[in-house]
């Protein structure tokens, strides 16, 4: 009794058959024989390698936030009432610029106890002047130029506080004043809405004076101690670079991670809070690779690239240094120019298993 398979069985298999036939049958023990077309119909395609200039430390999860000293808060210097916002997110102000208007009765208060302290200033300068004079003609005592003097410069004092808390106000108008920018920059953040109550001292927005941008990341436990300052950066799927500034040494124990802070060198159209993944680079060790993260497989004797030789692919091992998110580094017998598979690699991997 004989089997037929239905033609049909018999015409979708066999020239896979006579694929895996050749290819398990190479003329090398270690090449694998594979033609261009049936690399093409396996789906293989190859990539360069290229000598590593750096090596991936580990990749990192992070936020961006404006660099130290680029983001002055304004708060209220007085409490009150919010009447109106002036400027919105992302407006372009210059210093003295009308932020907000607020309505305060402290406002009020606080001028009238600027004046009243001015005209104590001015008496006690007054009585500190003349004693000096009195001191000077010998009609009184040295001690009592010394305890107006003393006086003089409490008032000083007091004067100049209250005048820098006044000085972030003007326009104190029935009942209201107008907040104003402390310096030039661009309106980062509002923390308050018109109709909120206000305390004293109160933030109510952000204004971003510069253009620098760093990341801030949770360095995971195992590699505290082994990033430092200098190591490189780079954004992940972005051509964004820059510089680890300070690596955290001690470990948070609710998160187990310490903290890492890197400045952006050209941040690009990255904003404020967003989340980017961070990879940490270093100077690549001599003798170094770059290939496509995909090209290394896993094999018996561990991992390993299938690389062009002869007509054919060549399994050759390495030793990876680093994997990055679109890349490995890796050491081996491997040359610039050669080239890896860095598809259909399982395709390979399983023709190998049968030699």
């Amino acid at each position: 009794m004989h089997f037929h398979a239905p033609a049909r069985a018999h015409t979708r298999f066999f020239p896979a058959f006579l694929l895996l036939t050749a290819l398990c049958c190479p003329a090398s023990a270690k090449i694998l024989p594979v033609t261009p077309q049936q690399a093409h119909h396996l789906g293989i395609k190859t990539a360069l390698v290229r000598p590593a200039s750096t090596r991936s430390l580990v990749s990192v999860l992070g936020h961006v936030t404006p660099g130290p000293g680029a983001r002055a808060p304004v708060s209220a210097p007085f409490a009150g009432t919010v009447k109106a916002l002036v400027r919105l997110e992302g407006d372009i102000v210059r210093k003295g610029d009308v932020l907000a208007i607020i309505t305060s009765a402290d406002m009020h208060a606080a001028l009238a106890k600027l004046r009243g302290q001015e005209a104590h200033y001015r008496s006690a300068k007054a009585a500190s002047d003349r004693a000096r004079t009195l001191v000077t003609e010998g009609i009184a005592p040295a001690s009592r130029a010394e305890e107006a003097g003393a006086q003089t410069v409490a008032a000083a004092a007091e004067l100049a506080s209250l005048r820098s808390a006044t000085a972030r106000a003007s326009g104190a108008e029935g009942g209201e004043y107008r907040l104003l920018a402390p310096a030039a920059g661009r309106v980062a953040s509002i923390a308050v809405s018109p109709g909120d109550q206000l305390t004293a001292m109160q933030p109510v927005l952000a204004i971003q004076t510069g253009n620098a941008v760093w990341v801030e990341g949770a360095l995971p436990a195992a590699m505290v101690g082994r990033v430092a300052a200098g190591d490189g950066v780079q954004v992940e799927g972005s051509g964004v670079t820059g510089q680890v500034m300070a690596a955290g040494t001690s470990i948070d124990p609710r998160t187990r991670s310490a903290m890492i802070r890197a400045r952006l060198a050209n941040p690009g159209t990255l904003v404020s809070g967003q989340t980017v993944r961070l990879s940490i680079t270093r100077k690549a060790d001599a003798g170094s690779y770059t290939v496509p993260r995909n090209a290394v497989v896993q094999r018996g004797r561990g991992p390993a690239v299938f690389v062009t030789r002869n007509g054919g692919f060549e399994p050759v091992p390495v030793r990876v240094l680093a994997r990055g998110q679109d890349a490995a580094t890796i050491a081996g017998s491997l040359r610039e120019g050669d080239r890896v598979a860095v598809t259909g690699v399982s395709e390979l991997k399983a023709i190998g298993a049968r030699k």
